[in-house]
């Protein structure tokens, strides 16, 4: 029997992901290595490589799209189509999770990142993957998988440790990016536990070394980490700031959600500095800049927001939402904005039915059963002094 047939046969023996149908092949000019499978709702491509244990680290594993395995292309395909059919979540997850001692490291991060974006959470696959990667992933894999957890409302403990481990003295191995991430991870994943302080200042003094020449618009971010780890790193709270101010006043293209989550940065930076959480670095110097680049932040959102379609209007408030903003005032900007396009269509509306109205499409549009607290707070604030 040829290798082709051998391959036609295995597939006849197994039923589609997607339905219950028996895919055929899709041409026998295929070569033996490589078939495609098509059925009624799903298309995927079944190599050698997807039964090979591929048990090495994701950094020593070349990224090739044919070596991926079929069920990592499947859920990736099914959060890109915004697929959010149970049935075939489950029977995808199911089979990744037969198959997961095939699966890389990487593998298993892409999986648990797909499920996070489509809010899909398998408990015995996210176990068993958790409990894989605290002994097999790198770093790369980890803070995807952590960030992914994150997303799904999950604690992040069993990765921690590892993680910590696997990043002690090893920064300097990162690239920029990539530790721009590792700070991002700890960020988000600051409620399930602080990282030493000591590891703290290793990441930031290697972001601030790597970050010669970067893009001013790269660094936009770093003060929202800062600041929800409660950890100033002067050299690089200088050197965020900095980059700051060159987009704001070279007029850089940006988008509006980074401005928006460089405000709900340094809106909780200006009190740390304050307090003195500042590294024996004059406290009112960096205090006054922080200040002047939050009135500089506002308007820029505000004229961003401006400018921005109804569409994109409540897309940027949905990737607030994603973004954990915690800062009423930046809240306050969406808000101010999206009102302002209600009574533009409904002039004759008072304030206190718009801003309801308003609440019931946030539920209804995002899918919440209530506001967080500072989303609410903001409405509030906006009910109570917002011109009518």
């Amino acid at each position: 029997m040829s290798a082709h047939a051998a391959i036609e046969n295995d597939v006849k023996s197994r039923s589609c992901i997607g339905c219950t149908k028996t895919p055929t092949m899709a041409g026998p000019e295929k070569p033996a290595a490589t078939a495609v499978f098509v059925c009624c709702r799903c298309c995927f491509t079944a190599t050698e490589s997807a039964f090979i244990h591929r048990l090495f680290d994701e950094d020593k594993v070349e990224d090739i799209s044919s070596q991926t395995p079929s069920v990592v292309v499947q859920v990736s395909q099914a959060t890109r189509r915004n697929n959010r059919d149970p049935q075939l979540w489950n029977n995808l997850l199911d089979q990744a999770l037969a198959s997961h001692a095939e699966l890389a490291p990487q593998d298993m991060a892409s999986i648990l990142w797909s499920m996070g974006s489509a809010r899909f959470h398998h408990k015995a696959l996210v176990e068993e993957f958790v409990r894989t990667l605290s002994l097999r992933a790198g770093v790369k894999s980890l803070v995807t998988s952590m960030l992914a957890l994150e997303r799904l409302g999950l604690p992040t403990g069993s990765l921690r440790a590892p993680f910590l481990q696997h990043l002690s003295g090893q920064c300097h191995e990162l690239s920029f990016g990539d530790l721009r991430r590792v700070l991002m991870a700890l960020a988000r994943c600051r409620k399930h536990g602080a990282a030493p302080q000591e590891q703290f200042q290793e990441i930031c003094d290697a972001i601030h070394e790597k970050s010669v020449d970067c893009d001013p618009r790269d660094l936009i971010a770093i003060p929202q980490h800062l600041g929800r780890l409660q950890f100033v790193h002067s050299r690089l709270l200088a050197c965020s700031t900095t980059a700051i101010s060159r987009v704001i006043s070279s007029r850089l293209a940006v988008l509006p959600l980074d401005v928006l989550r460089a405000l709900d940065g340094l809106l909780l930076l200006v009190p740390l500095i304050e307090s003195g959480h500042n590294e024996g670095v004059t406290s009112r110097n960096h205090s006054l800049q922080c200040a002047l680049l939050v009135k500089k932040c506002g308007l820029l959102a505000r004229r961003l927001l401006q400018n921005a379609s109804l569409v994109d209007l409540w897309s940027i408030g949905s990737q607030l939402l994603g973004s954990d903003i915690a800062q009423v005032e930046v809240w306050s900007l969406w808000i101010l904005e999206a009102a302002q396009r209600r009574k533009e269509q409904r002039p004759g509306e008072s304030r206190s039915h718009c801003l309801r109205q308003l609440r019931r499409q946030m539920v209804t549009r995002w899918s919440l059963q209530s506001l967080p607290e500072d989303l609410e707070l903001a409405l509030q604030v906006r009910i109570l002094t917002g011109p009518d």
